[in-house]
């Protein structure tokens, strides 16, 4: 099949360690990885920055048995030069020496992986570029995690580049609504030079703007205020001496999906390029960006055959025209079709640009987007430095075969000192993804509250040459009010009524169930009967506490997920807020690891309204759920946290019904006071299913915004809740529960 670059056949785009401390921001969004085969003693990074909401690092893994000096040189802003040195300790990466952010020094174990808090290194607010020098060849990456312009919280990982060029390339470049794209150029040297930016327009026309860049130092393009508004954009970067330049978009992809990525470019077009990663699946959206510099392809252009690599061997052939100097975008959903693990290569006899853009809303609880500049051949070994299994981290890889031949792979996860191998068959003409799961630690018996899964660094070594790529979704392990804010639309929106004991409480049920599956959970459905004969379903899931049965401690946290017969309400504030608080709260600890024994039991009960006016008949799924709870499960109970109706009003009220010991509630309040939330007590009836909890004698609270002037009524729906107080709802409480898990109590 052809391809066409016109308007006819062209689908455009619509907008065109410790590690441990990056969990302090929190962000949704995920990187791509692009491996080395050699390794290399020099790393240049462009872009880096230190400021308000940015957090870098800079990840180096020695693959070699024997150790290595490493330095590392910042470049600044001219305005921002500062002289000295300092060493860094490996197991502790922090400056011991000197006064002033300049060279950094250390020394790196063979077989090692090390992560380098780099605004600890340079000090805070620095636009900053980084010089990587080795003794031997390592690979190194920069990881970043911010707020951009305090809204668009994401991640961006880049393998920087290994040598310096007088040009730069980049495919890819948006300035689209929702999309601000930046280039960055360093220049290590001890001369000054000029550069001048040629940005590539979808419409074949070029803007050339010129750069000084002064000795040991960098430089700031903004693209979107270069060449306007909605425009897609290449970009070739031609300085009088050698540079290293890197391309960093930040986006709210759709309005929806907010992140950021990077790309240190190509020192010259390829002729050839392998994608390993690709997906078409639910909530991803996969690009792949083009252009033919004329000074490389020529007046002709360049004709690209494109490869399509399923897993399981299809495959599927392509041909794309390029005219010169001017910028492609394919849209590879509707090429391929949907919910398709694909890999992309990429030839031609013309030299060209290719990156893949992705934007996703992986597993409905992380959204961002990664590029990727491929590989330009496959190879027998590759090196990957970044990767990580800690909480709120999802590593993969995604092998590539191209041969016709099955590959044999191995891959050495370097966790610490410790290595772990894997095997792997790929067959010919076809990929395989995988998911990296952590090692537990050498010994279980040293396993404490404090240990965390590994970071870790990959070899990859083929039988035959294979292609590798290496990405990692952040959902996090904070509370995200857009998780929240699905679930509720879920609920009120795509189930709607989900009155007690019908086809829609059930459908809801099933539901539920199915997140709580997605995060890792067992999930267990409780059926209920009702007195009118039908039936009422909880939805029971709970995280593993390590320590001994005796010891385990119990914190229910609960909400309703039915809505009130006879009303026609959709429900969402009554209650899909809190149910929806409820499972961000059971994702935000799936992967929780206790050792002092705190077990949290998340509960979304069925049947909570009134089945009869002016009667008794409320409640039955919490009645029936503590009714039925052992002698030991009432004796280890720490309390019940119910969260109901947290969408709309004007204030968040702790409730109880003031008959069952006050000891949660006091606590609630008391964290809430030190935390500056404002959560004032209001006593209550028996009005949510905090009520059996206490009349059996167990710690009980309820919290509620007040009030909602659509309650039970059709008017309760999706666009009148309030997503800050989702935010504040869930912030709330999960800060409450880790600080309880601290305590153990």
């Amino acid at each position: 099949m052809v391809i066409m670059a016109a308007l006819a056949f062209l689908i455009l785009s619509p907008f065109g360690s410790t590690y441990q401390s990056a969990v302090a921001l929190p962000s949704g969004d995920g990187a791509c990885g692009e491996p080395s085969a050699e390794g290399s003693t020099r790393w240049y990074f462009a872009e880096g920055y230190t400021g308000e909401g940015f957090q870098e690092y800079l990840v180096i893994f020695n693959p070699a048995e024997e150790a290595t000096d490493l330095r590392v040189t910042p470049l600044f802003n001219h305005s921002q030069q500062a002289a000295g040195t300092a060493t860094a300790n490996p197991a502790t990466p922090s400056v011991e020496t000197g006064s002033g952010p300049g060279t950094i020094d250390v020394l790196l174990p063979g077989r090692t992986r090390l992560t380098l808090d780099i605004n600890s290194l340079v000090g805070a607010d620095r636009e900053v570029s980084l010089y990587l020098e080795s003794g031997s060849p390592v690979v190194a990456e920069r990881p970043m995690y911010f707020a951009y312009r305090g809204a668009w919280k994401g991640c961006t990982v880049t393998s920087g580049a290994e040598s310096l060029s007088k040009s730069w390339y980049f495919a890819e470049g948006c300035t689209r609504e929702g999309f601000e794209t930046w280039i960055l150029l360093a220049n290590p040297g001890e001369e000054a030079t000029q550069a001048t930016v040629w940005l590539i327009l979808e419409d074949g026309s070029t803007h050339p703007f010129h750069l000084d860049l002064p000795p040991l130092s960098r430089r700031t393009l903004f693209v979107n205020q270069a060449v306007g508004g909605g425009r897609d954009v290449g970009a070739r970067v031609e300085a009088d001496m050698e540079i290293c330049a890197e391309r960093v978009m930040y986006f709210h992809y759709h309005g929806r999906w907010p992140g950021g990525h990077a790309s240190s470019g190509l020192g010259f077009p390829r002729k050839t390029y392998l994608f390993p990663e690709g997906y078409t699946g639910n909530g991803f959206e996969e690009w792949l960006t083009l252009y033919a510099p004329r000074e490389t392809s020529g007046p002709d252009g360049a004709v690209v055959a494109l490869n399509c690599l399923f897993e399981g061997g299809e495959e599927r052939a392509f041909e794309v025209r390029l005219e010169p100097d001017r910028r492609y975008t394919l849209n590879v959903n509707q090429l391929v079709g949907e919910g398709r693990n694909v890999s992309l290569e990429l030839f031609s006899e013309e030299p060209f640009l290719a990156e893949r853009p992705m934007y996703f809303n992986y597993a409905g609880v992380c959204r961002g987007g990664h590029v990727s500049k491929g590989v330009a051949a496959a190879e027998s070994r590759w090196w990957l430095a970044e990767g990580t299994t800690r909480g709120g981290f999802h590593t993969y890889l995604c092998l590539m075969n191209p041969d016709h031949r099955d590959a044999d792979v191995e891959v050495d996860n370097v966790f610490g000192s410790e290595t772990y191998t894997d095997s792997y068959l790929v067959p010919g003409r076809s990929r395989l993804t995988v998911r990296v799961q952590g090692p537990l630690l050498p010994s279980s018996a040293h396993r404490t509250a404090h240990t965390d899964p590994y970071d870790v660094s990959f070899e990859v070594r083929s039988s035959v040459p294979i292609a590798v790529e290496r990405p990692v979704y952040h959902p996090g392990s904070s509370f995200e009010v857009a998780n929240a804010m699905d679930h509720i639309w879920n609920l009120s929106v795509n189930l709607g009524q989900r009155v007690e004991g019908t086809a829609g409480e059930a459908a809801a049920a099933e539901y539920i169930a199915g997140v709580l599956r997605g995060y890792g959970y067992s999930p267990t459905i409780q059926e209920v009967p009702l007195p009118n004969g039908g039936i009422t379903r909880n939805v029971i899931a709970e995280t593993n506490p390590l320590a001994s049965p005796d010891s385990v401690k119990i914190l229910f946290v609960g909400g309703h997920y039915d809505t009130k017969a006879g009303t026609g309400s959709p429900g969402a504030n009554d209650n899909a807020s809190g149910a929806a608080v409820v499972l961000e709260l059971a994702r935000c600890f799936a992967e929780m690891e206790n050792s002092q024994g705190v077990a949290l039991r998340f509960v979304l009960f069925g049947g909570e309204e009134r089945l009869v006016e002016g009667t008794d008949l409320h409640h039955f799924g919490s009645r029936h759920y503590v009714q039925n709870l052992t002698q030991w499960e009432r004796e280890h109970a720490i309390g019940a946290i119910v969260v109901d109706m947290v969408g709309v009003g004007e204030q968040l009220y702790a409730r109880t019904m003031g008959i069952g010991p006050m000891d949660l509630c006091n606590r609630l309040m008391a964290y809430a006071r030190d935390a500056g939330i404002s959560l004032p007590y209001l006593v209550s009836g028996s009005y949510s299913d905090h009520e059996p909890f206490e009349k059996a004698g167990i710690p009980a609270v309820w919290l509620e915004y007040k009030d909602d002037p659509w309650y039970h009524t059709p008017g309760d729906s999706y666009e009148k809740i309030n997503p800050s107080y989702i935010e504040n709802t869930g912030r709330l409480l999960e800060g409450f529960i880790r600080s309880r898990l601290v305590r153990g109590d």
